[in-house]
């Protein structure tokens, strides 16, 4: 099958957003101890936070969501998959700002006390366009899902549903669903908010144009 590219997602520079972010020191103190290992992993406050902060209560919620998704200990899949799958998501759902952060946290190198997974410019560009040749059938089925899964939920072929119950145990099947899932919510979220990208990141990550 020939590799399609997504279209490449509108990108919004760092100026202000139209609402303010809220300041780390006015948080909601209950949001310490699931923004702490957010920040180690991070190494900075990222945009979306400072706004998700307005709404504790949703933002403890969803960053505990978070990691359970990508990253919790229980996870069936992994994680570096799961890393490729939601740049693969969040690119198909025209997301700027998630594809960038996405982009750029694959890139980042390992070693560094922060997430990162060391993947090459071009091993990522191959990613995000389609072309990336998945090391086994497992792999292969879990990338047309998610690419199908995004760009129409209702729509998954019969044939890739059938796949996945060959090659994926059925909690593996529900995880690689919340991962579409989750990132369909953030995407709308922050597109919706027009959440500027951080320029930092502007600067990593090829995918996004300067």
């Amino acid at each position: 099958m020939d590799a399609m590219a997504p279209p490449k997602p509108k990108v919004l520079f760092e100026a202000e957003p139209f609402i303010p972010y809220m300041r780390e020191e006015d948080f909601d103190p209950r949001l310490k101890p699931v923004l702490e290992p957010y920040k180690k992993r991070m190494s900075f406050v990222p945009n979306a936070l400072k706004l998700y902060a307005y709404r504790p209560e949703i933002a403890e919620t969803l960053w505990k969501l978070n990691s359970n998704v990508m990253r919790d200990p229980s996870s069936t899949l992994d994680q570096l998959l799961k890393r490729k799958l939601a740049a693969v998501a969040c690119a198909i759902n025209g997301c700027a700002y998630c594809t960038a952060h996405s982009c750029a946290m694959l890139k980042k190198s390992t070693g560094t006390g922060a997430e990162g997974w060391g993947v090459s410019e071009e091993e990522l560009q191959e990613i995000i366009t389609g072309a990336y040749e998945p090391k086994n059938e497992m792999e292969r089925v879990c990338f047309d899902y998610v690419r199908s899964a995004s760009e129409d939920a209702t729509s998954v072929p019969d044939e890739i549903l059938q796949r996945l119950r060959q090659h994926l145990t059925p909690p593996q099947i529900v995880e690689l669903a919340c991962v579409v899932g989750f990132w369909k919510f953030y995407n709308t979220v922050h597109d919706s908010l027009h959440i500027p990208v951080e320029s930092t990141l502007l600067r990593d990550t090829g995918y996004v144009d300067l």
